[in-house]
């Protein structure tokens, strides 16, 4: 199959040319949209690979241009551009599918697979799960060389199972996916056919078990059926191997580039030393945002992702119309010389689906513009803080809502930082600040814990003896660090802080299946939460009253008492009417989530749910709770 792959960045045009060989596409490249769009005219393709940023002509244009002269050949917009109205704008563009970089190779490809399946049927390849094999060419089913006769909707469903042989189907989810919503099929029928395909593989002599039955979940293939452990370890180790051969491939191709994105670093840090000097054109406008375009799709895919987090704060700092203050300039021109430093990492294999869910905020006030300040940023924005600098007491007061007399509620309070730190250092030479200005950051520390006394404060000061700590514990600041303090070691208080005020949150979770709640354990191991579980309802009481949890989480059906009774018990109760409480059920009608909503859940979810999903709505939970406290 032939795929056009349009990308102006020549190491990602290497690495993506590399694995697509290896998967026996035929790959042409060119750099530019006039180019793309002369190849797309003259050539057949299977797929159009596009990059959005494009010379000369941009790729959401040669996406329209192409649809507009009735192309109908898959196109897949791969950029950096990660915007919820990007992906619409590319989708209505015409796009068949969008892929935001930094990628997971094995997703993409993945994703191109479907992409052709779509179009050349006849490039599926054989599904196998042990001995049982399934062509989708000839729609032939085997297993030990015999051949299984299967209905069309049992060719279905075994065809699903082993396109996704480690994924659990619940019952409405294979609904969805077999049949049409003109057939008005029950889970009933569901089983019914998951019984006929059961029989019709164990008459050939296939476990049982083949196809297993997940309690409360659904259907999935049996690992333990595909084959045995000595194969299992075969497989297991095939995959390393891979991992580690497109490693070293990563980082062949990382070092025949390095030069090219060292040049553009380059040309950034011109940018940042002209920043003070003047306004950029709209010429330097146009190339420093292609530049940082280009850098954040390259180092997310080579797993720099340090630097990648740098890049995209420099995005931001370049966003606004508004002219940058003198405070992001200098953050800017720190940005640019801590990214030097992170381009000198090697390649990593980086695993997307297991970044955290959530992006900690920290607002920094300092009034002195310190070099040793904007240090401290580029180093948390590095590793994934999302961090702004307010150069005036002012700034931070409106951002922190201490400036206006209008009421506030929890939701602005959920919009508030994770962590606030005051830098009271004057300057690396003359630590202490002139008295006056001093005294009005204390009584800013004093107002923002008497308006957010739960929201965490930390104050590094150069007077930090007994008296002055007294002092600023009284006015607020929760933590204390003394300068100079090397900007690691405040970073590491930082996230420290922040860990403790949500991941150490205290979870119940009541569901009489003790394997589901042994597997949501392991979900959220990861997240550091303390978690208590309780598979017997009638004990939630007395351990209720013994761990006083900060989020509930409740299964609906259990024996003795159901997780609706469980929710208006707690509810009637005016100490616990705030509590968050969230349902995890295996049903996904409608009525059920009214029902739980209505007896005062705060969030219903359906099982099955990937981890960070479900980490994600939890901590947004805990967040919006706390805020709820802090706003009375």
């Amino acid at each position: 199959m032939r795929v056009l792959l349009v990308e102006d960045d020549d190491a990602l045009v290497a690495l993506l040319s590399q694995q697509l060989t290896a998967q026996h596409y035929i790959v042409d490249r060119v750099a530019d949209g006039e180019t793309g769009w002369a190849y797309a005219s003259t050539f057949d393709y299977d797929l159009i690979i596009l990059d959005w940023m494009l010379p000369q002509l941009s790729g959401i244009h040669l996406c329209q241009r192409l649809r507009q002269q009735g192309y109908s050949t898959p196109i897949l917009l791969l950029t950096a551009r990660n915007e919820q109205t990007d992906k619409v704008s590319g989708l209505e563009a015409g796009a068949d599918d969008y892929v935001v970089k930094p990628f997971d190779i094995a997703e993409l490809l993945a994703r191109i697979r479907v992409l052709l399946r779509r179009t050349l049927v006849d490039s599926a390849p054989i599904l196998t799960w042990g001995e049982l094999c399934l062509d989708p060419v000839s729609c032939e089913v085997t297993y030990r060389g015999k051949p299984v006769t299967l209905t069309a909707k049992e060719y279905s469903l075994l065809e699903l199972f082993l396109r996704h042989s480690h994924q659990v189907f619940s019952a409405n989810a294979l609904l969805d996916r077999i049949w049409s919503s003109e057939d008005f099929p029950s889970e009933a029928t569901v089983r019914s056919h998951i019984r006929g395909l059961r029989r019709r593989l164990k008459a050939v002599g296939a476990p049982a078990d083949l196809i297993e039955t997940m309690h409360g979940l659904g259907y999935r293939l049996n690992a333990q059926a595909s084959g045995s452990s000595s194969e299992q370890a075969a497989v297991q180790a095939a995959h390393s191997d891979r991992q580690l051969r497109y490693l070293a491939g990563l980082t062949q191709a990382w070092q025949a580039h390095k030069g090219e994105n060292l040049e553009r670093w380059r040309y950034l840090v011109h940018i940042a030393q002209i920043l003070p000097k003047q306004r950029l054109n709209e010429q330097q406008q146009s190339q420093v945002e292609q530049t940082l375009h280009s850098l954040a799709g390259t180092l997310g895919t080579f797993g720099l992702i340090e630097g990648y987090h740098l890049v995209q704060q420099m995005r931001q700092l370049l966003q606004s119309d508004i002219a940058l203050s003198s405070a992001e300039i200098s953050q800017f021109q720190t940005l640019a010389t801590t990214l030097g430093h992170a381009l000198d990492e090697p390649p990593q294999l980086i695993e997307l689906s297991e970044r955290p869910p959530y992006s900690p905020t920290v607002l920094v006030l300092d009034v002195n513009q310190m070099p040793y300040v904007h240090q401290l940023v580029a180093l948390a924005v590095a590793q994934g803080l999302q961090t702004t600098v307010a150069a005036s007491i002012e700034a931070a007061a409106q951002r922190l809502l201490l400036s206006s007399s209008v009421q506030t509620n929890s939701a602005d309070a959920a919009d508030l930082p994770d962590l606030v730190l005051v830098n009271l250092a004057a300057g690396e030479i003359d630590p202490v600040l002139d008295e006056p200005i001093l005294q009005q950051l204390l009584q800013f520390i004093a107002r923002l814990s008497d308006r957010w006394p739960q929201l965490p404060v930390l104050v590094v000061t150069p007077q930090a003896d007994f008296g002055n700590r007294l002092a600023l514990i009284r006015r607020g600041g929760a933590t204390v660090l003394e300068y100079p303090v090397v900007p690691a070691e405040v970073l590491e208080v930082v996230t420290q802080m922040i860990h403790h005020r949500y991941h150490l949150s205290k979870i119940m979770i009541v569901d009489d299946d003790a394997h589901y709640l042994q597997q949501i354990m392991q979900l959220l191991q990861p997240w550091n939460f303390q978690i208590t579980p309780l598979a017997n309802p009638q004990r939630f009481w007395t351990l209720f009253a013994q761990v006083l949890p900060d989020l509930l989480i409740l299964d609906i059906e259990m024996p003795h008492i159901n997780g609706f009774e469980l929710c208006q018990v707690l509810r009637s109760n005016p100490q616990w009417q705030q509590l968050p409480i969230v349902f995890l059920s295996i049903h996904s009608d409608r009525a059920k989530q009214a029902q739980a909503f209505a007896l005062g859940a705060d969030d219903y979810i359906t099982k099955p749910i990937h981890a960070q999903d479900l980490a994600q709505r939890l901590l947004n939970r805990l967040r919006r709770y706390q805020a709820q406290w802090q706003s009375v």
